[in-house]
């Protein structure tokens, strides 16, 4: 069976959230075992439950920098996620998702796959592009916009910083 990976902070309410679910039931529908991973996050959230219920795999772990040694297991699983996704994530997970640019700090180096997705998911009213140029360096990566106002947005950030990312837009609302 094929296998995806979608990364989030989160498993609030929100629209990441609600993003992060969409594809997670869309891969399973389609026979793609998706694998939603968290990090540095251990609180139990409103989609953990739904997730459950689906036979859905959330784990939830941090992939740099343990920051106590006050539980074993929580640093035994960071090590062995963060050695499973820089080595052998490419051999295990058909592509990476990660949802939002702004966890891509998260995700960059310490996923290794030749086929990462950024979901791009607010706008510049929600916050100023002010991304290192590092994140948008290789050319592997996609950016995906889902919605055409930032893809406009995002076009005005390039005019500063070279994006080597193939970019793509996918509707996510039908009326747009």
């Amino acid at each position: 069976m094929r296998k995806i990976l979608i990364v989030n902070g989160q498993l609030v309410l929100g629209g990441a959230e609600k993003l992060t679910y969409e594809l997670a039931t869309f891969a399973q529908k389609n026979n793609i075992e998706p694998t939603i991973l968290i990090l540095e996050n251990y609180q139990k959230e409103y989609y953990d439950d739904i997730f459950k219920q689906k036979k859905i795999k959330v784990v939830r772990t941090r992939l740099t920098g343990i920051k106590n040694f006050r539980s074993p297991l929580r640093m035994c699983r960071s090590l062995y996620w963060s050695f499973k996704l820089k080595f052998f994530a490419g051999a295990i997970y058909e592509s990476i998702h990660v949802i939002g640019l702004y966890n891509i700090y998260r995700a960059k180096d310490t996923i290794i796959h030749n086929h990462r997705f950024f979901w791009h998911i607010t706008n510049a009213i929600q916050g100023a592009y002010n991304f290192p140029e590092s994140y948008f360096d290789n050319a592997n990566d996609t950016i995906v916009y889902i919605n055409p106002y930032q893809e406009a947005e995002f076009s005005n950030y390039e005019k500063s910083v070279p994006v080597k990312c193939k970019k793509i837009l996918f509707k996510l609302f039908l009326n747009d």
